[in-house]
């Protein structure tokens, strides 16, 4: 495809291409000093043809050449299992990184609306990175900080840009900065803690590494259960929780990951993760060797900072507010293993729930993230 702005957008076919669609970030944001490299074989595993989501769901990735240099790409695909249970025709793009030209912009997009159309999808929506498990949104708010741990970062023009495009927010997320200066356990929380504990049969504990995988079952089973209503949500199937999970083991501090017990039931978990943005910032072409390696192996006790990734809590307890447990102990536990800052992130605009807890810890919502849609 080629247009008077002489951009070419070109269909990912080949290993060079692919790997041009893997590179363009690190010279996009180069200079971006509040730009988070990520590792580059994380981005190898997750963009390879044979990664799990890619297998399961029809999808093409784009370039866009300008004057022979690559100036943008962007990835199409439906997602089957958000369809068939959402009984959806939507399609999504993701992976979106482009130049400030709106041109450029507008061809890449314009290639994932004429696939996903080709598929009989009737909106479009995005970036997902590829789901709602991992990545998603445009960075709208907060630019003047890194992102933490799994969360994205992007230059102001984007959200003009695709407004431009004609693409209309879809959701807000919020992402909240927890200081663990100001934290003051709340009334209402220490009321309400003391009184689950008496009442009910609860315990909380923290995952036998030994027994990861074993664990992990409680975890899925879990998170399956606990968010059938929030918005957007999907279940996630076992092979892809499993392998996100695997990710997510090297830099694990069970310290901070909660499993809440009824009757020594496992009904809820809360999983805090160590900032490995404060180590990967520091990698800025993202390879592990020849230096990189030692900056994480000597950097991981000196994390200050950890992620408040997911709280969940099967649906059959919900009613009893046993957030009010799960994190002032966090809070608690967090503080007193040296960890300064705690984001809890991201929090759809509409869960009131998550928003009034965020606020009651003390959280400051600092950065938005952005899902846009289109009908096509």
């Amino acid at each position: 495809m080629s247009n008077p702005n002489n951009i070419q957008v070109i269909e990912v076919k080949n290993k060079q291409q692919l790997k041009s669609f893997v590179e363009f970030p690190y010279t996009l944001y180069k200079n971006e000093p509040n730009w988070v490299p990520p590792l580059r074989m994380t981005q190898k595993q997750i963009l390879n043809p044979k990664f799990l989501f890619w297998k399961k769901n029809p999808h093409l990735f784009f370039i866009a050449k300008q004057n022979g240099k690559c100036v943008g790409r962007i990835a199409a695909f439906v997602n089957k299992t958000h369809n068939d249970f959402l009984k959806r025709t939507d399609g999504f793009f993701g992976f979106l990184e482009a130049e400030n030209n709106e041109a450029v912009f507008h061809e890449l997009l314009q290639a994932a609306v004429k696939f996903l159309k080709e598929l009989h999808c009737t909106n479009i929506i995005g970036p997902m990175n590829p789901d709602i498990h991992n990545e998603l949104g445009i960075l709208v708010k907060g630019f003047d900080s890194p992102p933490y741990f799994m969360l994205t970062h992007h230059y102001p023009y984007y959200n003009e840009i695709l407004i431009h495009q004609g693409f209309s927010k879809y959701e807000d997320f919020y992402s909240y900065k927890m200081d663990s200066t100001k934290y003051v356990p709340s009334t209402k929380m220490e009321r309400v803690r003391k009184m689950l504990m008496q009442k009910y049969p609860l315990k909380i504990r923290t995952p036998d590494m030994k027994k990861f995988m074993h664990e992990l079952e409680y975890f899925h089973d879990i998170y399956n259960d606990a968010f059938v209503d929030h918005w957007g949500f999907v279940p996630i199937p076992k092979d892809e929780f499993l392998l996100l999970a695997k990710d997510m083991k090297s830099i694990i501090d069970p310290r901070l990951v909660l499993i809440l017990e009824y009757n020594n039931e496992p009904i809820g978990f809360l999983l805090t993760l160590p900032n490995a943005n404060e180590l990967f910032i520091k990698i800025r072409n993202g390879r592990l060797l020849p230096t990189g390696i030692f900056k994480i192996l000597f950097g991981r006790r000196h994390i200050k900072s950890a992620r408040v990734i997911t709280a969940a809590v099967k649906k059959k307890y919900q009613h009893l507010g046993l957030g009010a447990l799960l994190y002032p102990e966090l809070m608690k536990r967090g503080i007193a293993y040296g960890y300064k800052e705690a984001e809890l992130s991201w929090v759809a605009e509409d869960n009131v729930v998550m928003n009034t807890i965020a606020k009651e810890l003390c959280g400051e919502p600092y950065k938005t993230y952005r899902l846009y849609s289109k009908g096509i």
